[in-house]
């Protein structure tokens, strides 16, 4: 209820009602005091007016700006292998859907070459466990250190080519 209330209030329909509150409560300052009679009274109305509808333009500025998300990156680095049941642990993101096929990438001088394939075993609200289906081969063991898991990527695309090792007989 608190969203919608703030989301009503600081949308082009309601910076508009707050000005033209605004302008109505001026209108009626200036039915009832004799503007004509003291400069400073016109010019605070009109400065009051004016720094009104600035601070509405910005302030729905800054509330649009605040919803904006950022994507989350296309990649994770896991942080833990659990070897007994050789599941890769990286952090939640959206770009990793249960039951997708990931590639694992071993980055050396900012090449990446696939290393395992792996499936997305189990979405929690924190991590996300990468089960490891394929080992292709290109290390000679799986990494268990945080300085070695730094080296792996975890991405949702996968190759073609790589596709072709979990197919047997086609």
């Amino acid at each position: 209820m608190k969203d919608r209330v703030v989301s009503g209030i600081f949308s082009f329909a309601g910076a508009s009602v707050m000005i033209g509150a605004a302008g109505f409560l001026s209108a009626l300052v200036t039915m009832f005091i004799d503007v004509t009679a003291s400069v400073s009274v016109k010019w605070l109305l009109f400065v009051i007016l004016v720094s009104t509808s600035l601070m509405m333009i910005l302030l729905k500025i800054i509330y649009d700006v605040t919803g904006e998300t950022k994507p989350p990156p296309p990649f994770e680095h896991p942080f833990r292998y659990i070897a007994e049941d050789n599941i890769f642990v990286i952090r939640r993101n959206d770009n990793f859907l249960n039951n997708i096929i990931v590639g694992c990438y071993l980055q050396r001088e900012e090449v990446d070459k696939l290393a395992f394939l792996g499936v997305v075993h189990l979405v929690q609200d924190k991590v996300i466990q990468i089960k490891v289906h394929t080992n292709l081969g290109v290390l000679t063991s799986v990494p268990t250190s945080v300085d070695e898991l730094k080296m792996i990527i975890v991405r949702p695309v996968v190759p073609v080519t790589a596709l072709e090792a979990l197919m047997p007989g086609e």
